[in-house]
């Protein structure tokens, strides 16, 4: 096998020059049958870490419905409510401020983690992330007072979103390309079994008539920031956290325990220093300016788009509907058993979706989850609108809202892969944050406004709010049509050219060019799994 070296780095893509094939260099190859069931045993102890590290995002999905939840709970309701006409109830302003407020908390600690995990590291990072989350969970459990309550919901959602982030850039790092997008999309199914989790622990307290109910809701929040202080002496910090800073000798005892006794870790080692390298070039040529200028705004608009997404099928509904379904009219048992229900088939649809990503493409499942939600709320607010309202009609708006988690899978798990793919190589870092803060600031305006179109003392549209995200999911697969591209079996080079030669997004797998791959790297087999992921072109 020849293999061309090129000693100066180059702002574009590394590719690399075969005259024969490799075994595990496409990724859509390694993805399919045994051959993905191999990889992902070889990789077993990589996985390992990518458990822990989605930790974090078990935590957010646990805390993020953990609110509505209690709402259900009239403990909870005569603790922290109002008495307004013989009936206890919390004001919607207070339900705004607790969703809200903690979503920019989130936002804050996802902030934060860049500096501190680039700092001090991946590992002190989530310790970091465990200390603040307790510390916020203790304030919850203890509250007397919306005030507080609410004190004590951003102090826990600023560990989460530092937990959240360092994760995932922990998972990127550690990860070769064969299961990176697997380990990647797992934060969506890690998500989800926060929430089957919560669900799961109200559905034995629901109706419990004292505040035992719902505290001990509040201690189980414990034990995420448990699970990560007992988890962090075993995993190993990130090897490229370590070759950043010039420890070569520790990333090479990092990248032993990541993998099996049997493969070659120099190769690999130096493919992360080559790669390291190249970082450090083209981001001295980055700016956050340049993502809102030329076709590199088309990308960041497309990263904008995919961010916001999850608002547009009803993320926010679905998390508050506990709450939403005894506004309603449904008894707090039955609420619960229909949302564990709705979770359950969020978990398989994210399941699904691991596999169907690589055969249908990002662009077809992101449109056929899209509609699937929008079909489910039209339903919703159909049989919200029929006069003389019933207990049939009122389970219809019921399991509909809850079938929507079935679009969480095909929807929101390529539409985040779609928005890591699609920035330009040097402005890879400053479009994903843009894309992140973007993501925290929209949920928390419609953290601030759905509660105030459902509640009694507000908006009062109760089912009707089937119309509302109806429309908000006609207008997302409008986008996502014209809009969205496809990059199932796209290299980052590929990708590259079709944005620089203004291919419509529709046409992106139709259109054909040759691609300037002049800048070569020398690399042993070893190492392709490693280089491939990070802008390399076969």
């Amino acid at each position: 096998m020849t293999r061309e070296a090129v000693t100066q780095p180059s702002p574009r893509p590394i590719a690399v020059e075969f005259e024969e094939p490799t075994i595990l260099t496409p990724l859509e190859n390694a993805e399919s049958g045994w051959a993905f069931i191999k990889v992902l045993w070889k990789h077993r102890k990589i996985l390992a870490c990518c458990t822990f590290a989605n930790i974090g995002a078990a935590m957010y999905g646990f805390d993020n419905l953990t609110l509505s939840l209690c709402l259900s709970m009239q403990p909870f309701v005569e603790e922290f409510g109002a008495l307004e006409n013989g009936t206890y109830a919390i004001p919607a302003y207070w339900q705004s401020l607790w969703n809200a407020l903690s979503q920019i908390s989130t936002a804050m600690g996802c902030y934060a983690a860049g500096p501190i995990s680039d700092r001090f590291g991946r590992r002190l990072a989530f310790l970091v992330a465990a200390i603040i989350s307790a510390a916020g969970v203790s304030v919850v459990y203890t509250s007397s007072s919306p005030g507080q309550f609410l004190g004590g919901k951003m102090v826990n959602a600023l560990g989460l979103g530092l937990a959240i982030t360092a994760g995932q850039t922990y998972v990127s790092e550690i990860t070769p390309t064969a299961i990176r997008g697997v380990a990647l999309s797992a934060f969506t199914m890690s998500m989800n079994l926060g929430y089957m989790i919560a669900a799961s622990v109200a559905f034995t307290r629901i109706s419990i008539p004292d505040r035992s109910g719902y505290k001990l809701i509040f201690a189980a929040e414990w034990i995420w920031p448990g699970l990560l202080l007992l988890g962090l002496p075993l995993i190993p910090e990130s090897p490229y956290y370590l070759v950043r800073n010039g420890k070569m000798e520790s990333a090479a005892r990092s990248l032993r325990k990541l993998h099996d006794s049997s493969d070659s870790i120099d190769p690999v080692l130096q493919a992360i220093k080559s790669i390291t390298d190249h970082e450090s070039y083209i981001k001295e040529n980055a700016s956050f300016r340049e993502c809102f200028r030329g076709i590199n705004w088309r990308r960041t608009r497309i990263v904008l788009y995919a961010n916001g997404l999850s608002q547009m099928i009803g993320a926010t509904f679905m998390s508050n509907a506990p709450y939403f379904m005894i506004v309603a009219g449904m008894s707090a048992t039955s609420g619960a058993m229909l949302v564990e229900l709705g979770i359950g088939l969020a978990i398989i649809s994210s399941a699904f979706s691991f596999w169907a990503m690589t055969v249908f493409g990002r662009r077809t499942m992101i449109l056929s989850g899209t509609v699937f939600a929008g079909a489910l709320f039209l339903i919703m607010g159909i049989a919200s609108s029929i006069p003389n309202q019933s207990a049939t009609s009122l389970w219809c708006v019921g399991i509909s809202l809850q079938l929507v988690w079935l679009s969480i899978g095909p929807a929101i798990g390529p539409a985040m892969a779609l928005a890591g793919e699609l920035s330009a190589v040097k402005l890879r870092a400053q479009t994903l944050a843009i894309g992140f803060l973007f993501n925290y600031t929209f949920s928390t305006i419609f953290n601030v406004v759905v509660p105030y179109m459902f509640n009694t003392d507000a908006g009062n549209l109760g089912g009707k709010m089937g119309w509302i995200f109806f429309g908000t999911s006609v207008i997302a697969v409008a986008i996502i049509w014209f809009e969205f591209p496809e990059t199932k079996g796209l290299s980052f080079a590929q990708i590259e050219d079709r944005f620089e030669m203004r291919v419509k997004a529709r046409q992106f797998t139709k259109y054909h060019s040759e691609v300037d791959t002049t800048d070569v790297i020398k690399v042993s087999d070893e190492q392709i799994e490693y280089l491939d992921g990070k802008d390399v072109e076969k």
